[in-house]
């Protein structure tokens, strides 16, 4: 047995192990080394962390995020590109193209987005736009398209221009849709590739990465006052840059339990560009974490519909909602308000927009849902201006002719008596009638007799 004494002190632990508070320590706001950055939740955009974010600066290789991303919207893996004369004497970082030489879309963004080839790039925005001058206006009219506020692009590649540059935000902005394509995805979380053998190249081409957050378990950087290796375990991309002009750029994506963050550090020395985005990401899943709010599907009440087949249609959430939140904010903490159109004219779509749901946290609004009519409802019949439905309309018809009904069988059965009782009077007035005349007649022979 145990003892009272040994019981109590049991009790006591249990005590403060279950009611002693929890004290949030999440990490501080990271100090570092680059002229710009930015820290986004990938899902939901939100950004995490500010330095410069929208100061304009040479992009350098990141460029290539928004080539891949222009390549994978217009072009087939699969399909095959000749090399034309240009793109073999792009000058840097190459995988020496040859000119008349075939090879596939999905080896040339291998190229592009693992060995960082500025060949690979101009051969894919030749192959969309006919020329890298035309091509870079696709570059910019997407770029503008997906939020880019400070970004002009002249080349497919980031090769030295004073008049090409981005920013912080938007190249965060650019990879948050890149990501969204697992094609993407799976190439810029690739360490090794290699590329065939083509009909100008007899010999395999070894590709690898060059973000050292995907696999360097061989070079250290001093994070918290520790030495650790550049390999960042929970990394899934993304892209590397480097000129003189631009300095170290890396735009280093990473997801941990249901998280999923984008950095972005521009202009940066040496191995500070990897020790900026630990930094930055350790910090991001230290203090956030990414909550799905709000389930597309939803139901959100009803909304009444003037001259409908209905009165009312219901109301749902068009899609998910996610938000990101402090890592201790509690469920409770999060608000959602709907606010509908107060009548509607029929008829009504399923889909169509009929208000927005807010999710917001705080205080502060984090994202805004479009509430869609769950159902159809067609324009109802001459009641329905009253505000009676179709359904009770038919239910009051069939009730009128139901009495309608009765009534004509009432009648019927009414007229049908009234007959019968005139021929039934008929028929007894006949019968007296032959009786008197019986009467009479027996009458008359008797006096005949006397």
């Amino acid at each position: 047995m145990i003892c009272p004494a040994i019981r109590r002190l049991i009790a006591v632990l249990l005590i403060l192990i279950f009611f002693t508070p929890v004290v949030f320590a999440g990490k501080p706001v990271p100090t570092i080394t680059a002229d710009a950055a930015v820290l986004i939740d990938a899902t939901t955009g939100q950004v995490l962390y500010n330095k410069n974010m929208h100061k304009q600066e040479y992009p350098a290789s990141t460029t290539k995020i928004i080539t891949a991303l222009l390549a994978l919207e217009y072009l087939e893996l699969e399909e095959i590109v000749t090399i034309d004369a240009e793109a073999p004497f792009t000058k840097g970082s190459r995988i020496y193209l040859i000119e008349g030489e075939r090879i596939s879309v999905e080896d040339l963004l291998y190229a592009l987005l693992v060995e960082s080839a500025n060949d690979a790039a101009v051969a894919l925005a030749n192959r969309i736009a006919g020329s890298t001058e035309e091509f870079a206006k696709l570059m910019n009219s997407k770029a503008k398209e997906l939020g880019a506020l400070n970004t002009n692009f002249v080349n497919p590649n980031g090769l030295e221009n004073d008049a090409h540059m981005t920013s912080a935000y938007d190249l965060a902005m650019i990879a948050m849709e890149a990501m969204k394509d697992e094609r993407f995805r799976k190439i810029v979380s690739t360490y090794e590739y290699t590329v065939p053998a083509t009909n100008k190249q007899p010999e395999q081409r070894y590709l690898h990465n060059t973000n050292r957050l995907l696999y360097d378990l061989n070079h250290h950087v001093t994070y918290e006052g520790v030495s650790r290796v550049m390999k960042y375990n929970d990394a899934v991309g993304i892209k590397t840059g480097y000129t003189s002009q631009a300095g170290n750029c890396l735009v280093a994506g990473a997801r941990r339990e249901g998280t999923e963050l984008i950095s972005v550090v521009m202009k940066t020395d040496g191995n500070g560009v990897y020790l900026d985005s630990i930094s930055l990401l350790e910090y991001g899943f230290s203090n956030f974490r990414t909550t799905l709010a709000v389930e597309s599907g939803l139901t959100t009440g009803a909304v009444k519909v003037k001259s409908g087949a209905v009165r009312e249609v219901q109301t749902r959430v068009d899609a998910d909602g996610w938000v990101t939140l402090p890592a201790d904010a509690a469920w409770s903490d999060i608000k959602k308000t709907v606010e509908t159109e107060p009548v509607l004219d029929a008829p009504v779509r399923e889909g169509d927009t009929v208000g927005s749901m807010s999710v917001s946290y705080d205080g502060n609004v984090l994202c805004v849902l479009d509430v869609v009519a769950a159902g159809n409802v067609d324009k109802g019949g001459i009641l329905s201006n009253i505000g009676i439905e179709d359904k009770t309309a038919a239910m009051i018809r069939n009730v009128i002719l139901g009495i309608i009904g009765a009534l004509f069988l009432l009648l019927t059965v009414y007229i049908l008596l009234k007959r019968r009782q005139v021929r039934l009077k008929k028929q007894r007035r006949a019968e007296r009638a032959a009786r008197y005349a019986e009467e009479a007649k027996r009458a008359e022979e008797e006096t005949r007799k006397m």
